[in-house]
């Protein structure tokens, strides 16, 4: 393993470094492809697009610090490239292209610290780790919380129907009144919005805040933000329901609520970012 020395300034670009990317490129053809295509076709993974934009404009925002860094190959990053190419081959064989995507990122760390050392890495590390939310994790997240989170969900929506005084049964994840039912499902216990959310919470952290703990914070607070959103969502529709009928309640304004859950728990996120930034005045005066 070789250590990159301050005084060691290899270029950013170079004939051979350019080469290595673009087998990197022919490598991950297919999987990029898969990604395309899924961003495309799929209006809950259509924020995986933006994911890359957003990542490059953050390591505009590192310029200066990574003008100044050390920049020399580092041997350390070969065995995490050759980690991800194993990962790739994996999926290839298995047919499995979200672990394909996996194996995108981390090549493209690998390739990273191989060529410009483990202190631009370091610097790039936030950018870097929000590639992930770049890939399809709907599908996984379904089958690994999908059914508990929809409980959860028609929990917390049944005590705020109980808190409004109406009078429910809960059947599993059917919520009844003496005039409509509804069954939570996955759009509505926030399981959809939750990577978009998390994108969008992570961004916002990176952007306002430089403190660790803050950007953990809002980090953390995404998963408990989307619930208690998509409870009151829910709550509105069935009270809608309950008091209009189920055409009222399910035609256009469940459509439109969905966008406007999104908006609240974004707004929530703000808010919270605010209390800290106010917070910190506070302290600093």
């Amino acid at each position: 393993m070789s250590n990159p020395s301050p005084q060691t300034q290899v270029p950013w670009f170079s004939i051979p470094a350019g080469l290595a990317w673009l087998t990197v490129i022919a490598l991950f053809a297919p999987i990029i492809s898969w990604l395309v295509q899924t961003w495309t076709s799929s209006v809950y993974d259509a924020h995986g697009a933006l994911v890359p934009l957003l990542a490059g404009s953050m390591v505009l925002t590192q310029r200066r610090a990574l003008a100044s860094a050390p920049r020399a190959p580092d041997n350390a990053g070969l065995a995490l490239t050759g980690a991800g190419l194993v990962i790739l081959l994996l999926a290839l064989l298995m047919n499995f292209n979200l672990m394909g995507g996996v194996a995108l990122v981390v090549v493209v760390t690998g390739m990273a610290w191989s060529l410009w050392g483990r202190t631009v890495v370091r610097l790039l590390a936030y950018p870097l780790g929000m590639l992930f939310l770049m890939l399809p994790l709907n599908y996984p997240l379904e089958i690994a919380i999908g059914f508990r989170l929809r409980l959860l969900a028609t929990k917390l929506s049944s005590l705020l129907l109980g808190w409004l005084g109406l009078p429910i049964e809960v059947h599993g994840t059917i919520i009844s009144t003496s005039r409509f039912a509804v069954a939570i499902e996955s759009p509505c216990s926030g399981l959809k919005t939750l990577s978009a959310l998390l994108l969008a919470g992570l961004v916002l952290a990176y952007f306002l805040h430089r403190r660790w703990w803050e950007r953990g914070l809002i980090a953390l607070l995404v998963f408990p933000v989307a619930l208690v959103a998509n409870a009151i969502r829910n709550t509105t529709i069935i009270l809608i329901g309950h008091n209009y009928g189920r055409a009222a309640a399910m035609g256009w304004l469940h459509e439109f609520s969905g966008m406007a859950t999104f908006l609240l728990a974004v707004l929530i996120l703000i808010l919270t970012s605010e209390i800290l930034l106010w917070r910190r005045k506070l302290a600093s005066a």
